[in-house]
């Protein structure tokens, strides 16, 4: 390891504490999160919330906070215990039974005193082979009040996602960048604009010229200031991050700067319009400030330095990934999981690959060992057909069935004479003998009676159904 790159290793987590977000419902594919988290769904033989903190692995860090549902902390502190992690990490707890965004958990941390330093916010369902040292100096470098990573989007396989039939619309992000400093200048859904993008005057003023993406994916993955975590403290309106938080600094850096007065005590904002004093949780301190004027550097030919905003956003756009997903719908769910062995060494540190559990017991000869994982205490019946899928815990296969191109979760049973193509299997479930399933979902503790045909369907609990 080069100088450079300890120094670099080192320095980072005295800066930023790493913050996973992993208390999302699901709520995008409700039909395979009714049993478990929707950060401990199988990706490989992997739980979900493994891929980003791996990231955080191999990018320095040596400790993380994780946020999940106070409800499913002990089932996801056993799941992590088995992954071999060496990061330390501390699962938070947050209620299960409000809606939180990620905004309200950041406020949760800073009223807990969990934050102390700047914070690096990762989504748990991304699954990703870049390192974030890139994004970590664009940090550094342009001292700025949030940076957000973002890649371009993804040329997925071509595959049928399970259930019913219906038209894959991708949410699309309006993204702004100043392609000389890196400054993000908008972020905005494509949704809010049907056929016309007004831009605000004092942002094309401010920016002679900035590129609109429209392809670009968004990472989840943004640096903040401590001071933004105080201002949510304030300012309780603001419950996302994504879609609230970062849009709204976003706007503030673009208005025309005007003089204000230092105010010593934050408690003499309250009573206020808080949105409006953004820019006095931002203040920069004196020296900083001696110095910067004093510097000959500058940030752009024209204009004072940062163009003399205390508010300042930049974007990082991937260039050296080959594989970087958001496992948040159920399409890209499948995808993650049919690619994942493509990339399994870039994803997992050079972790090595166990196709075959030692424990687990094959007695067919069919099983393409290169496509597929089978995990420990499953049982293969001979003359079964196994490819391109991942067999969870305690599965079992009876003879002459075929499962190919699917996911089946721990404990599912899948009775004689069965034939599974691309579907997703979860848990506890069982399909009886002489079934033929195609292109479906079937959900947890369901059961697939006899000699059933199904195709593009959710095959579930009724009640469950109605729940989703």
């Amino acid at each position: 390891m080069t100088g450079s790159i300890l120094g670099h290793n080192m320095g980072i987590n005295c800066e930023l504490v790493p913050v996973v977000m992993a208390a999302g419902k699901g709520s995008r594919m409700t039909e395979l999160t009714a049993k478990r988290p929707k950060c401990l769904l199988p990706i490989g033989n992997l739980p979900m919330i493994y891929y980003p903190i791996a990231l955080l692995e191999r990018s320095g860090f040596h400790e993380t906070l994780i946020v999940v549902q106070e409800s499913s902390k002990t089932e996801i502190s056993g799941a992590l215990e088995k992954c071999g992690l060496k990061i330390k990490y501390d699962l938070v707890g947050i209620p299960g039974d409000e809606e939180w965004g990620t905004a309200d958990s950041l406020r949760h941390l800073h009223e807990t005193g969990k934050i102390a330093t700047d914070v690096l916010v990762i989504s748990s369902d991304l699954v990703t082979d870049l390192n974030l040292d890139p994004l970590i100096d664009l940090y550094r470098k342009k001292d700025a009040s949030v940076c957000g990573l973002f890649a371009p989007a993804p040329a997925s396989p071509i595959i049928t996602t399970p259930g019913p039939k219906s038209k894959n619309k991708s949410e699309r992000d309006l993204v702004g960048i100043d392609p000389d400093t890196s400054r993000l200048v908008l972020l905005a859904s494509a949704s809010d604009y049907e056929t016309c993008l007004s831009l605000n005057g004092n942002l094309l003023k401010k920016y002679e010229k900035f590129s609109i993406y429209s392809k670009l994916l968004d990472a989840h993955v943004y640096i903040i200031r401590k001071w933004l975590c105080q201002y949510l403290g304030y300012n309780k309106d603001l419950s996302t991050l994504k879609g609230e938080v970062v849009p709204f600094v976003v706007k503030k850096q673009s208005k025309v700067n005007k003089p204000h007065t230092k105010v010593d005590d934050k408690a003499s904002v309250i009573g206020a319009d808080i949105k409006t004093e953004l820019s006095h949780f931002a203040q920069e301190d004196e020296l900083t400030l001696k110095v910067r004027q004093m510097s000959s550097f500058t940030d752009n030919r024209c204009n004072p330095v940062y163009s003399g905003d205390t508010v300042r956003c930049y974007a990082d756009i991937l260039k050296d990934s080959e594989f970087t997903i958001r496992a948040n719908t159920l399409q890209q769910y499948c995808v993650a999981n049919r690619m994942v062995l493509q990339h399994w060494s870039a994803l997992t540190n050079g972790r090595e690959l166990v196709n075959v559990s030692p424990l687990a017991v094959v007695s067919s000869t069919q099983l393409d060992s290169t496509s597929c994982i089978v995990a420990e205490n499953a049982k293969i019946s001979e003359k079964t057909s196994l490819k391109n899928s991942f067999l969870g815990a305690g599965v079992a296969v009876s003879p002459k069935s075929v499962v190919q191109d699917s996911v089946v979760m721990m404990n599912a049973k899948i009775g004689q004479g069965c034939k599974i193509y691309n579907c997703v299997i979860c848990e506890d479930s069982t399909i009886e003998d002489n079934c033929e399933l195609k292109d479906c979902i079937v959900g947890s503790q369901h059961t697939v009676v006899a000699s059933s045909k199904h195709s593009n369907e959710v095959l579930t609990v009724i009640d469950r159904l109605m729940e989703f």
